[in-house]
């Protein structure tokens, strides 16, 4: 396989606890739902803004232009409280764990998207839905998956402190595939 072009994206990480929670629950989970494909627990994300390739100067462009700017003001929670899928019950496309609305959360991804944007970047336009992905590519036609989805419930803790973010390489070839290439905690 000839090397990918490198894609780039800006997005958060939970803490380590919350990784092994999310690990533990997905590996029961992986005897109930079929999914093709499971995400390495050290790739756990919510992606803010992503970049698609970009040269090397329009990186260094972002990241000064993120070091420079005074990102959320304080730390702040995020609760992940629900399971869910994109796409059709029948087939999903992805299988995730999403986040108790918080209204800091879209304000950071606000205040990212403009960063990227004085970057000159090009960003997708659809609307922001914060979730952490567990699963890609459904591996049966069952119409149960809805049904599971109720019946199965998180654990009531699942929450992190959001304390910084990170620009992230991929790395198709590899598992885990993203890389933290830069890091921007909000208090220095």
């Amino acid at each position: 396989m000839k090397n990918a072009i490198p894609h780039y994206f800006i997005g958060i990480k939970p803490d380590v606890q919350v990784m092994n929670e999310l690990e533990k629950m997905s590996k029961e989970l992986q005897q109930k739902f079929s999914f093709k494909k499971w995400v390495h627990p050290l790739d756990y994300h919510i992606t803010l803004a992503f970049l698609g390739s970009a040269s090397k100067d329009k990186r260094d462009k972002l990241q000064t232009l993120l070091k420079q700017s005074v990102l959320a003001s304080d730390e702040f929670p995020l609760h992940i409280e629900q399971l869910g899928v994109f796409g059709q019950f029948q087939s999903p496309r992805i299988f995730w764990a999403g986040m108790k609305e918080e209204k800091k959360l879209f304000d950071l991804r606000k205040q990212v998207f403009e960063i990227c944007m004085q970057a000159d970047f090009q960003l997708e336009t659809r609307p922001f839905h914060p979730h952490l992905t567990l699963a890609r590519k459904w591996d049966q036609n069952t119409m149960f998956l809805e049904q599971m989805l109720k019946e199965y419930s998180l654990p009531e803790d699942l929450i992190f402190m959001v304390e910084s973010i990170h620009l992230f390489q991929t790395h198709i070839e590899k598992i885990p595939k993203y890389e933290i290439i830069e890091s921007y905690s909000f208090k220095d």
